[in-house]
């Protein structure tokens, strides 16, 4: 009997979750609560192409899904483009 393929668990248990399907689960568990948090139709930036794909209007960034745009958002990229956009917004 080959046990490689359940190395860490016991016999008949299922074996251990790898990080990969932890870090899977855990995306999917923030994405569900920042959905609960965050309304995407108060968003200025956020657009609904008719390709069905997200897109973020300040950085032209196009997302398959919300949680990619919702990650986006918390990027280091968004927050520059904001930043930027607000520095503007103040000399005017």
């Amino acid at each position: 009997m080959a046990y490689r393929d359940n190395w860490g668990g016991k016999t008949g248990s299922g074996g251990v979750a790898s990080e990969d399907v932890q870090n899977v689960a855990r995306r999917a568990r923030l994405r569900e609560l920042t959905m609960e948090v965050v309304d995407l139709k108060k968003d200025p930036y956020f657009m609904r192409n008719h390709l069905g794909s997200y897109e973020c209007k300040l950085c032209l960034t196009l997302h398959s899904n919300e949680g990619n745009y919702l990650a986006h958002t918390q990027g280091r990229r968004h927050q520059a483009n904001l930043a930027r956009r607000a520095a503007r917004e103040q000399k005017y």
